[in-house]
């Protein structure tokens, strides 16, 4: 199975190969453990005690020995849920903190898969039930990649779950691919188009993401009313027209 998703739980890597191999095994001794994940003994050791730490992993003692199971995957649940609460005590110190900023950051970059959500999830964050935006697609050639392919449409799903709606503006080469995206989403409008447009560019609120997908996925997402709003106008422009 792949370490991803529970990376993306806020399990390191090595972490949660520990954890995946306690699942599949049941009970063990560290040394079984360190055979099925071909990681150092030093490390394994680290790992098992930070994960029995975080309560995802538990342990018995017979004689000497301590045989190391990992919980079940509901244990989740509960690690996540002691996150968002740590997180939401200190989150009014944060926002102080933000108050207090002499410079106002008008442009940020994320590179690499982790770096795009967290761009796409600023969307979700920043608008509410009954909102829209607009996008002009990603080139075509990126939506060849299943992984990129799998993640615009696992982001829209939770798009429309939260009722915001978007227009799209795609070529039509491309519509196949879009459709496969977009198949059965709602508050969603593609429209297509022969001619030239801007490739991978997202307009919401006072911000534009500027998407480039050679080598590292990267996000340029730009802040500013005068920005967005010419680019807002020239979607709207090619709207009417196609």
């Amino acid at each position: 199975m792949d370490t991803e998703i529970l990376e993306d739980l806020g399990l390191s890597h090595a972490e949660a190969k520990v954890y995946l191999a306690l699942l599949g095994q049941g009970a063990s001794k560290t040394g079984r453990i360190i055979d099925s994940t071909k990681m150092q003994s030093s490390t394994v050791y680290h790992v098992l005690g930070s994960l029995v730490e975080k309560g995802l992993v538990s342990y018995i003692q017979k004689g000497k020995v301590k045989y190391y199971q990992a919980e079940h995957p509901e244990s989740f649940l509960a690690f996540l849920e002691e996150k968002k609460r740590r997180f939401n005590e200190i989150l009014p110190r944060l926002k102080e903190h933000e108050k207090l900023s002499s410079q106002k950051q008008t442009a940020r970059v994320y590179e690499g898969i982790k770096g795009l959500k967290t761009a796409f999830n600023d969307i979700l964050s920043s608008l509410k039930r009954g909102d829209e935006y607009y996008f002009f697609q990603s080139p075509k050639q990126a939506l060849f990649n299943k992984k990129v392919v799998l993640f615009f449409r696992n982001y829209h799903l939770k798009r429309a779950e939260k009722g915001i709606s978007v227009k799209g503006l795609a070529t039509k080469d491309s519509a196949n691919i879009v459709f496969q995206i977009f198949k059965g989403i709602s508050h969603t409008k593609i429209k297509y188009l022969d001619e030239f447009t801007p490739n991978g560019v997202i307009i919401y609120k006072n911000k534009v993401i500027t998407l480039d997908w050679d080598n590292i996925p990267t996000a340029f997402v730009i802040e500013s009313n005068a920005v967005s709003e010419s680019y807002k106008q020239f979607f709207l422009q090619k709207w009417k027209k196609s």
